[in-house]
């Protein structure tokens, strides 16, 4: 006997039926088949179809984007019943009882694509047609009170930014959970609104919260949440022994105040900004995507957080610092930002990875769905998407002499027009080259196809965000923003370089000159020619070397005189003044390159007659003296009469104006009463202490995103952010000082009060911790990781900043992880960091993170860690000659996990390490020596517990 399911067309049916197979009666069994099959069709055709479960879900999926409250392409609106029954502009769409003649079924199941509904993506199942077909059948029937889609303008992010009134609170005492801290209640001040708003939605559930964590693990949580390394045993030992009651905070205090919180906290921006080193054919290698130099915005970066430079000052920086502070080449290499996104084969994709990531780093939208159409979901035309670019069009990339560096050279040589050689030195910062740079609407997403009729697109914002978003201004800039040579830094690295030369070149000459004076003694003396035209070389390349001096320091003295510097000078007469130096240097300098030549023909004809390269050698010295003489007769030839007084600039020169666009743009991002930028801020932030979001679709506050946990909090911390000057290091003081940040992770919680009154089960109400009944933990991140391996061993390398390092290093060098190089391509990260989820410099708004076997083998049995724990045991060893084997346990314990082993774990360790000695004696037979054997126990013991969960985990 078995259950029969048949299926009709459309619909699944179910028919329990109990059939006798038999070979004897097959017809019989075919007939009763096909009666089976026939009347559950009839009943599953003839079943009521609901049409709120099981029709506005298929519309609401596949319609509502171009047929709903944000647009009503051709008129027609299908979010409820009655307006599907009103029709469009074509007339009905649906006939009741009649589906067949109803024009929605007929565009469901058109096969011509122009006509197909809906346009995008796979066409409707068989199964969903045919409930639309039997739901018109029976009379295309709805709720008489049903509403329409909301208006998508009120979505609660677009919302204006409101600060919502703090709850009443009332104290409320937690359950005891750890034998070592009294009970306390949840609430006992309402300092803390986190606490007040979190614990209120606990009591609307009816949910017990836990109670703080263990000292040891609050502190080792908020040392790697804020500096991203463990505590060591002299500071666990000091916090658990202090009597002081607010330790704890002002532990907070120096974190925040320690170098190492930037390079923690940026590691975590730089996710959200998409940092990347240059990229592109690393093996030849070729410069295709980003710039050697943009390192120099990820310390700029780490710099500006451990000044506590407000969030929005940040994010001005990064999108306009050539506007905002022109002449602060400190700020200008924030634009890295931008620089990151350069693309040398394609100036349109560099267009659109910056308009996408902009959108959804600064203001959580997808702009990048309305690069083809409009947006399905939010109120952003595909006209917006051109608007948000055209506030980028006119930008180019430069690069900047940097003092203490040797010259880049001249600006033709790696200028960012094709694809380009490596280059490190200087500093790439972006500017306005083209400010008339047109932007174009085009179709379907591909650049060729201009609507040149629609004309350039002029930048603005979307008028849901902003009636008028900003006024876009040009910018003059001040001479030092469009003339880096008239920078003092700059100035005085050219000069130290003309200086340099003049000393090479005197010191040269000087060596000669003593050499000739010893040659009276030589035997046999050396050819008097080729003395004497070596000697005139070395005398036209020190002349040389002092009038380029001279022309350097008169370039300067004129452009302070023409830029007003030097109120008091004669401008015209220092700019001819530089002008007849620098054409007296130009000439010493064909004189000398002339003088040079001459020196290498007499060497060439010096040579014996027996030398075979000697003809060639003339020759080709010839020839090159030919050359030299015509560029020398060729600069003689210009005479002051003939030419403008004029001077070469001591550098390259940009466009004077800035168009303002960027810096327009970045204000009204940066604005307070922008509704999303602080929100999406506080979110990442948030997401990162407690290892969830508040809104997990982090880079996603449309209305194809997920909803706030916890919106009042949100918001309150939204405007919390903005009041306290955009400061970050303010809003992480408030979350890790909260009790929700401090309490412990565990999932065991009694669900009955103190008074007997049962409440619910934490893990069977909320068992995703949604509400923040206890903390979360989270995995260490591979930085983080790698970090905190380096830091037990101390051999942590804390010098902060500078050029990236190979990744092939980060097994022999030992900077924090966030100094080596990270790109998008095989070798972007060491594979430590590989294994342990690297970040994607591509989009890593929120890490992945995985658990794999191999994470565990190389915690065991890496180089890395196998140097990390012969340096962890040998350090003790020489500190503790004569400790015992319980001590060692307990300091590997408070240095590795910062914690105290409970007597099971010492026992445990004993055992493990007796049980090391004893095997690797018997394998050794007696040719180790008893320490050595006990040394490598010691350190298998270390390796045991880097593989801890306890270890690897934040909790």
């Amino acid at each position: 006997m078995i259950t029969l399911k048949i299926t009709s067309t459309g619909t699944r049916c179910v028919h329990p039926t109990m059939l006798l197979f038999s070979n004897k009666n097959q017809a019989f069994r075919c007939t009763l088949v096909l009666i089976i099959h026939w009347s559950a069709s009839v009943a599953c055709s003839q079943s009521t179809v609901d049409y709120t479960k099981q029709i506005k879900p298929i519309l609401k999926t596949r319609c509502y984007a171009c047929h709903g409250g944000l647009k009503q392409e051709a008129g027609l609106r299908l979010d409820t019943g009655k307006t599907i029954r009103l029709g469009g502009d074509s007339g009905s769409v649906v006939v009741a009882a009649k589906a067949d003649e109803s024009l929605l079924i007929e565009r469901v199941l058109t096969g011509d694509d122009s006509a197909r509904m809906p346009p995008d993506g796979e066409p409707l199942t068989s199964e969903q047609v045919e409930l639309m077909r039997r739901w018109i059948r029976q009379g295309a029937e709805s709720p008489e009170n049903e509403e329409p889609e909301a208006n998508p303008r009120d979505h609660w992010s677009f919302r204006a930014l409101q600060r919502p009134a703090v709850p009443g609170s009332r104290p409320v005492r937690s359950v005891q959970v750890s034998v070592d801290l009294p009970r306390q209640p949840i609430i006992e001040r309402v300092g803390n609104p986190i606490d007040v708003f979190i614990n209120g939605q606990l009591a609307a559930h009816h949910l017990m919260p836990q109670s703080h964590a263990p000292k040891q693990i609050q502190l080792r949580r908020v040392y790697l949440d804020l500096i991203g390394v463990p505590p060591t045993r002299t500071e666990l030992n000091r916090f658990l022994h202090s009597n002081s009651d607010h330790a704890y905070e002002q532990v907070v205090d120096r974190l925040l105040n320690d170098p190492r919180y930037g390079e923690r906290w940026g590691r975590h921006w730089m996710d959200v900004w998409r940092y990347s080193d240059w990229y592109g054919r690393r093996n030849v290698p070729d410069v295709w995507n980003s710039a050697p130099q943009v390192w120099r915005w990820r310390d700029w970066i780490v710099r500006s957080l451990n000044e506590d430079k407000g969030y929005d000052q940040m994010l001005r920086e990064m999108l306009a610092a050539d506007e905002i502070m022109p002449e602060d080449s400190h700020a200008t290499v924030a634009t890295g930002y931008l620089i990151r996104n350069w693309y040398a084969l394609n100036p349109n994709d560099w267009m659109r990875n910056t308009v996408e990531h902009t959108g959804k780093a600064f203001l959580g939208l997808t702009f990048n769905c309305a690069h083809c159409h409009d947006h399905k979901y939010d109120p952003i035309s595909q006209e917006d998407y051109f608007r948000l670019r055209a506030f980028f069009e006119p930008m180019y990339v430069r690069q900047d002499r940097v003092r203490g560096e040797a010259d880049p050279g001249p600006f033709q040589d790696y200028e960012y027009s094709t694809l380009r050689k490596i280059q490190r030195l200087g500093a790439v910062r972006v500017f306005d080259k083209t400010p008339d740079a047109p932007t174009w609407f085009y179709t379907d997403g591909d650049e060729r196809n201009r609507v040149k009729q629609r004309g350039t697109i002029r930048p603005g914002v979307p008028s849901f965000l902003s009636e008028n978003g900003r006024e876009v201004k040009p910018v003059n800039l001040p001479v030092r923003g469009w003339y880096p040579g008239f920078d003092p830094e700059m100035q005085a690295a050219v000069l130290a370089d003309a200086r340099q030369k003049l000393e090479l070149s005197k010191s040269k000459y000087d060596q000669l000159s003593e050499l000739l004076l010893a040659g009276a003694h030589n035997d046999p003396p050396e050819d008097a020619n080729v003395v004497s035209a070596r000697q005139k070389s070395l005398e036209a390349r020190l002349a040389s070397a002092r009038a380029e001096l001279a022309s350097v320091e008169a370039r300067i003295a004129a452009d302070r005189a023409k830029y007003g510097e030097r109120v008091d000078a004669d401008s015209d007469v220092l700019t001819r003044t530089a002008s007849e130096l620098e054409r007296k240097a130009k000439l010493c300098k064909f004189e000398a390159e002339l003088m040079a030549k001459k020196y290498a023909l007499v060497c060439a004809q010096s040579l014996s007659a027996d030398d075979e390269k000697r003809p060639k050698q003339i020759a080709l010295a010839q020839d090159q003296l030919a050359v030299a003489e015509q560029e020398f007769a060729q600069a003689g030839e210009d005479s002051p009469r003939d030419m403008t007084w004029t001077y070469t600039p001591i550098s390259e020169v940009y466009p004077r104006t800035s168009t303002g666009r960027r810096r327009a743009l970045a204000d009204w991002i940066a604005d307070r009463d922008n509704p999303l930028t602080a929100r999406v801020a506080v979110n990442h932030i948030w997401m990162r202490h407690f290892h969830q979001p508040l809104v997990a679709t982090v880079y996603d506050f449309g209305r194809n995103g997920a909803e706030p946990t916890h919106p009042k909090l949100l918001d309150w911390l939204a405007v919390e952010l903005i009041e306290a000057g955009w400061s970050m290091k303010h809003l992480h003081r408030l979350i890790v000082t909260s009790d929700t940040y401090r309490r412990s992770s565990n999932v065991s919680v009694d669900s009955t009060w103190d008074n007997g009154i049962s409440k619910n089960a934490p893990m069977e109400v909320d068992p995703n911790n949604r509400l923040l009944w206890r903390m979360n933990s989270g995995r260490m991140e591979s930085e983080v990781l790698r970090d905190s391996l380096l830091h037990c061993s101390g051999i942590l390398d804390a010098t902060i900043g500078g050029q990236p390092l190979e990744n092939d290093q980060a097994f022999n060098t030992y900077r924090r992880s966030l100094y080596y190089e990270v790109f998008p391509e095989d070798g972007g990260a060491n594979q430590l960091s590989t294994l342990f989820d690297a970040p994607n410099p591509l989009e890593c708004y929120r890490r992945t993170r995985s658990i794999v076997p191999q994470q565990a083998l190389a915690l065991t049995n890496s180089e890395l860690v196998h140097q990390v724990s012969e340096e962890i045991v040998g350090a003790w060893q020489q500190q503790n000659p004569n400790s015992s084997r319980e001590q060692l346990i307990v300091d590997l314990f408070e240095q590795i996990l910062s914690k105290t082993p409970t007597p099971e774990e010492k026992q445990l360790c004993i055992a493990a390490i007796n049980q090391q000695i004893e095997i690797r004696s018997f394998e050794a037979a007696g040719e180790a020596s008893i320490p050595k054997i006990q040394t490598a126990a010691y350190q298998s013991l270390v390796r045991s517990l880097l593989n801890h969960n306890e270890f690897v985990t934040i909790r």
